[in-house]
């Protein structure tokens, strides 16, 4: 030891404190060791000692291993300093916002193995957050139509209860989800508004959430105002409307509905209508002014199921129970659709119950047969065709068909409560991952860049909802009085043909936003 060490160490030897000599330990403590969520600090005191006796201006570094109940690692950043002439370095620790334990190391930097420990317990007291999705796109709802109410929730921890109540004209609905250990999630709440519900700002819906640790949080209330007018309404950023409204002359019983590529007409299949329709035909529909052509665009013998056109728009393609998958092509002369034959030998049963049909440029015409549970494939269109079976018999009640933009093909399954998911090389289907629907019937693939692209539009057919198969399970596209059987999607906006119900004939509906 120098001189000067030697004459600095009697100098602090005085006052009973060390500075020369090397520590042998490392004493820590936190105040406090139990820590509240909402304030998320502790402060460590440490005192670094040689001998018992208390080292001045050492270096040393506070390190935090943290892990909440999860078991997620929350990085804490190290403090680095030096002790006082007391030997005690002190600081805060931030960041302790989650439920958790953790333990905080203070080492004497220039000695290695020199550190000492202190643990810690950090209680949840923050409540979660919770928010009532707006369900509708101006918070107004018609009488005797669905109602799905989304609520986000988000805490630090996890939510293990979500209740929403919604009081006034919907009579005191509560439903409780449980969503244990999820740290942000997005639940939907199925309610109904009835049909007898009063006018005005009548509806009032509350939530509350709670948290792994029993904090509770409350949303901010929404209400609802009850409009008898709005006989369709749409979530935030879609807008929907009426287009056409069924009478004696047409849409007694419509089944399908596409959008032609060639003049942006929509062509309905119908049933049980007076003449021209005769009992069964295809019709054509004005989207703008809902104005229906009183010629038919061709009649049937049994009933219409399904319209699909090829992406050229250039041939309409329909089915016809029993066994009939029909043809037109348009005329450039008449601006129509004429020439009608079929794609398939009507002799024989094959298929046996076509319903909705799509057209693959690969592949040809596919088509839903509810007889043979099976999508049949006409690769070809003539009147000697014989389809042949892309999938074995895994459906139970098969009735819309749609493409994906990768070739995928989808089916639904009106009875199992379904949509299945084709591969097109192989047949093989698999339940779709993101369907959890009820009785569906029309589908469609909608692209786009709204909230709803790339996912599947699906007609639910008693449950008077068009959703969205995107992310975790079905979003609602479009709250409908009527029960919708079809979809069609064509620049940006959804058609969507509903069946007789409700006191009403069918009905031809417009969404845009997509």
């Amino acid at each position: 030891m120098s001189l000067a060490c030697r004459v600095c160490a009697c100098a602090w030897a005085v006052l009973g404190v060390a500075a020369c000599a090397s520590p042998d330990a490392v004493l820590v403590e936190l105040n406090p060791a139990l820590v509240s969520s909402l304030d998320g600090t502790t402060t460590v005191r440490a005192l670094v000692v040689a001998e018992s006796t208390p080292l001045a201006d050492q270096p040393v570094t506070v390190t935090v291993a943290y892990t909440d109940r999860n078991g997620t690692v929350h990085d804490v950043a190290p403090v680095a300093g030096r002790s006082d002439e007391a030997g005690r370095f002190e600081a805060v620790l931030a960041g302790l916002d989650w439920d958790g334990t953790g333990v905080v190391t203070v080492a004497a930097t220039e000695e290695a193995g020199v550190a000492g420990v202190a643990t810690f317990l950090v209680l949840d007291r923050t409540p979660p957050t919770i928010e009532i999705l707006p369900p509708t796109t101006d918070l107004r709802i018609g009488p005797g139509l669905p109602l799905d109410v989304q609520v986000r929730v988000r805490d630090e921890i996890g939510t293990s209860r979500v209740v929403l109540e919604a009081a006034g004209s919907v009579d005191q609905q509560r439903t409780t989800v449980t969503a244990s250990g999820t740290t942000d999630a997005t639940l939907t709440f199925r309610l109904d508004v009835p049909a007898s519900a009063a006018a005005g700002p009548t509806i009032t819906l509350t939530a509350l959430a709670a948290d792994l640790s029993g904090n509770r949080g409350a949303a901010t209330a929404i209400i609802l105002t009850v409009d008898p007018s709005i006989v369709i309404a749409t979530p935030p950023g879609l807008a929907g409307g009426l287009v056409a409204d069924g009478t004696t002359q047409f849409l007694d019983d419509p089944r399908g509905l596409a959008v032609s590529p060639r003049d942006g007409q929509l062509y309905v299949a119908d049933n049980a209508g007076p003449a021209p329709c005769n009992g069964a035909c295809v019709r054509k529909v004005n989207p703008t002014t809902g104005a229906v052509d009183p010629i038919a665009v061709v009649t049937g013998v049994g009933t219409m199921e399904g319209v699909a056109f090829d992406a050229s728009g250039d041939n309409l393609y329909y089915t016809d129970r029993q066994r009939r998958i029909g043809h037109l092509t348009w005329n450039p002369n008449t601006l129509r659709y004429d020439a009608a034959g079929f794609c398939n030998d009507i002799s024989v049963d094959n298929p046996v119950e076509p319903y909705h049909l799509v057209v693959d440029a690969t592949l040809g015409l596919l088509v839903v047969d509810d007889d043979r549970q099976r999508v049949a494939r006409a690769a070809t269109c003539n009147a000697g065709a014989q389809p042949t079976g892309l999938t074995l018999g895994v459906f139970d009640q098969p009735r819309g068909i749609a493409i994906g933009p990768a070739g995928e093909i989808y089916v639904s399954d009106f009875n199992r409560d379904e949509i299945w998911r084709v591969d097109r090389g192989t047949g093989v289907a698999t339940g779709f991952e993101a369907s959890d629907v009820q009785e569906p019937w029309g589908i469609e693939w909608v692209g786009g860049t709204s909230a709803f692209a790339n996912s599947l539009l699906v007609a639910l057919s008693a449950d008077q909802r068009v959703v969205a198969t995107a992310g975790s399970g079905p979003r609602a596209a479009a709250y409908l009085r009527n029960d919708p059987i079809d979809v069609s999607v064509a620049a940006g906006t959804a058609y969507v043909l509903t069946s007789p119900s409700a006191g009403n004939r069918g009905r031809i509906f417009r969404v845009a936003g997509f």
